[in-house]
């Protein structure tokens, strides 16, 4: 990953796929169509989105961030975050429909480990005649050792014509699951491994971007 300091701005004008390592707050423009990009952002910061055309946002963090994504122009987010955390710390994602017939997917996984202690506030912000709109949420998070967690989903909708849904969930494996592993020959650290490396990886990743995660699930697994 480049680790790449924006002062203000930084546009996407054609389509690809970008990698960027953020420590300071930061604008993103997204102009153009299939835009994939691969974040990991340090230092409790705030990035603000402005989405024009369809983008998928992948973004791997341990620290507080708050995502602000202004979606226009019948655009679709596809929004991944992926925390790992073994500190108090709060991660904020809010949505903001700023256009009729846009859709924003929001999906976020999260471990707390040790005295980790994370927070989830997932928000979707649909204004009175922005319709057709859609809003999805699905947070998740999983409680590891003395680990914490709060998950706050909140839909704010003033249309009528939209669709708006949310899912969360906070706590520690299922135990039918790790036993389903270790009737197949794994053990149960194997088998916990496993499902907390699936638990992360929510779609197939690029090796570069795939190896930060591995190398924080691995001090989780260590720890």
């Amino acid at each position: 990953m480049n680790n790449i300091l924006l002062d203000s701005t930084k546009s996407y004008d054609k389509e690809g796929t970008f990698k960027l390592e953020l420590d300071k707050d930061t604008t993103i423009n997204i102009e153009s169509d299939n835009v994939k990009l691969y974040l990991v952002t340090k230092n409790n910061i705030r990035v603000d989105f402005n989405i024009f055309k369809k983008a998928t946002i992948y973004n791997i963090t341990t620290e507080n961030i708050t995502i602000n994504a202004n979606i226009y122009n019948n655009a679709k987010l596809d929004f991944y975050l992926m925390t790992i955390t073994d500190k108090k710390i709060t991660n904020t994602i809010n949505a903001y429909h700023e256009s009729k017939d846009t859709t924003s997917n929001l999906i976020c996984h999260g471990i707390s480990y040790l005295k980790g202690d994370l927070k989830f506030s997932v928000n979707g912000y649909i204004k009175k005649g922005m319709i057709g709109s859609i809003c999805n949420q699905s947070s998740r998070i999983i409680n590891l050792d003395d680990g914490k967690s709060l998950i706050e989903p909140n839909l704010f909708i003033d249309e009528f014509d939209s669709v708006a849904n949310h899912s969360a969930y906070t706590g520690p494996f299922d135990e039918k699951s790790l036993f389903y592993l270790e009737t197949k020959g794994i053990s149960r650290k194997e088998a916990f491994n496993l499902l907390l490396s699936g638990f992360m990886k929510l779609v197939d990743l690029p090796k570069e971007y795939e190896n930060i995660l591995d190398m924080l699930l691995n001090k989780v697994m260590r720890s």
